[in-house]
């Protein structure tokens, strides 16, 4: 069980760690405030628990084999990505913040950045194929039930600890920034980022 451990956090630390839109966004919340950067994070660990539930319970495979069905959800979600990069584009951060961010300017909710989380995790089915693909691997048979919990466990405290990480990272070069430009350049490319994110999961 030990290198079963070892083997599945080194898979999922290293897809953690590689950019994505996950990636992305969280690092454009950063730009707002740490408490941002978390309540996105979050919104993606509530994903996560719905992703690895239909694996457990066996309603990912009918909609893997579901073609109209999971194509629609595919489309769907790619468009929300594009929603998502355009209005990053469109507005970078608005103002620019104080260190801690509590009471800056035309601040973003935290429901908010939990809500965007949620929906940009959710907008990529793919990820189902990558749990399907992944958990099988490590599940054994009779204890199922007990390895889906404790395997969808670790992945999720893998996704908090990257994306805690991403948010330290951003939220200090946002404050490096300061009320220079440069912040609203970097937030507007992340914007982007995720609209091309967007291509790639619409194309399949």
């Amino acid at each position: 069980m030990i290198e079963a451990t070892l083997q599945f956090l080194a898979i999922t630390l290293f897809l953690e760690v590689t950019p994505g839109p996950a990636v992305l966004f969280i690092l454009y919340q950063s730009a707002f405030s740490f408490r941002n950067a978390v309540a996105g994070t979050l919104g993606l660990l509530t994903s996560n628990v719905i992703w690895i539930s239909l694996v457990a319970t066996g309603l990912g495979l009918i909609l893997t084999q579901t073609p109209a069905l999971f194509n629609g959800l595919r489309y769907i979600g790619a468009l929300y990505l594009v929603y998502l990069g355009y209005k990053i584009i469109r507005y970078g951060i608005a103002t620019p913040h104080a260190d801690k961010n509590i009471e800056a300017p035309q601040g973003k909710s935290l429901w908010s950045s939990y809500r965007q989380g949620m929906f940009t995790s959710l907008s990529n089915p793919k990820a189902l194929l990558f749990f399907m693909a992944l958990f099988p691997q490590f599940t054994r048979p009779d204890y199922f039930s007990h390895d889906i919990v404790y395997f969808g466990a670790l992945k999720m405290t893998c996704l908090a600890f990257v994306m805690i990480g991403y948010a330290l990272m951003g939220r200090k070069l946002f404050n490096y920034m300061g009320r220079s430009s440069w912040g609203n350049v970097i937030s507007r490319t992340l914007g982007g980022g995720i609209i091309v994110a967007a291509f790639a999961v619409a194309r399949g």
